[in-house]
């Protein structure tokens, strides 16, 4: 059983900037988000060539954390959705022993609050160096890329952010499973909207996956994200924490745990669902997130 050619990439789904006023730590938000795509997406396709990734997101919330993990009662529903097109080239180029490879990935966006809709271009994801070291029992994924703020108002976060993410599969039956872990850890530039420097991000990723037949995978999935420290806020907002007693700034916290389905329709295209249920948080939203994703290749990938 060959390993799934599908890649993750971080999406743009803004899940505080807009509600800063309502609960104490939402301010600076991170661009990645966890739980949308496939297990076996973070490590690179054995093949060299031209590969198309198109995720489809939705996320739903009506349940605002503040900072102690206690539900504000924010009596409104938050929605998102985003289409991230990915192009991909993995390169038949070595660099210290791994495979190399490459990739952008743009995004539209919309949001709804209390019935108030925005939509249109989101932030823009470039992975310029992404390594792989394969092995038929294990591999080591590294990559560097950056987000940059190419969104509209209201769906960009102003702000660049750098991304290091390692991943790390460990295949038994062969690899018909895999057993994932993941590390991805983000550095904010200053937001030029709101005069915040967001402290940086660190999230880890695990699951198994199993392919019960050539074509079809199952598997169970979980995330944990930290914001590992406090915003960097302006004077304007550091003022008005010291005059209302809030935390405005605080770090912020969320956990999930889904499942996914995945199937080959033919050796070039690749339909998956992905469900996470978000179990706890704070200074966050807590809510679900669906996915529905498309892989394909014009080269024959079994």
């Amino acid at each position: 059983m060959r390993k799934s050619t599908q890649v993750f990439i971080g999406l743009l789904v803004n899940l505080t900037a807009i509600t800063t006023a309502h609960a104490d730590g939402l301010i600076g938000a991170g661009h990645y988000t966890p739980g949308a795509a496939n297990i076996r997406d973070m490590t690179m396709p054995d093949q060299a060539g031209f590969i198309y990734e198109q995720y489809n997101i939705h996320y739903d919330s009506n349940d605002l954390k503040n900072k102690n993990g206690d539900s504000i009662g924010l009596d409104t529903d938050y929605e998102v959705a985003a289409i991230a097109p990915l192009f991909m080239w993995v390169t038949d180029k070595s660099v210290l022993g791994a495979r190399y490879s490459f990739y952008i990935n743009p995004s539209v966006a919309a949001s709804s609050v209390a019935g108030e809709e925005t939509y249109g271009v989101g932030d823009t994801y470039v992975q310029p160096l992404w390594l792989g070291w394969l092995n038929p029992n294990y591999d080591i994924n590294l990559g560097l890329g950056f987000y940059l703020p190419t969104g509209e108002d209201g769906l960009s976060l102003d702000m660049v952010t750098t991304q290091v993410q390692l991943s790390g599969y460990y295949y038994v039956m062969e690899q018909a499973g895999a057993f994932m872990l993941s590390a991805t850890y983000e550095f904010h530039g200053e937001s030029d909207s709101t005069g915040v420097t967001a402290g940086d991000h660190l999230t880890i990723e695990y699951g198994y996956s199993q392919y019960l037949t050539q074509q079809l995978e199952v598997g169970l999935k979980g995330y944990s994200q930290w914001q590992v420290q406090e915003d960097d806020l302006s004077n304007e907002i550091s003022n008005f924490n010291q005059k209302m007693g809030t935390h405005l700034g605080t770090k912020s916290e969320v956990h999930g745990l889904g499942v996914q389905v995945a199937y080959w329709l033919d050796p070039h295209w690749n339909l998956s669902f992905n469900y996470m249920k978000e179990y706890s948080a704070q200074a966050k939203f807590e809510g679900e997130i669906f996915s529905f994703n498309i892989t394909y290749s014009p080269k024959a990938l079994f």
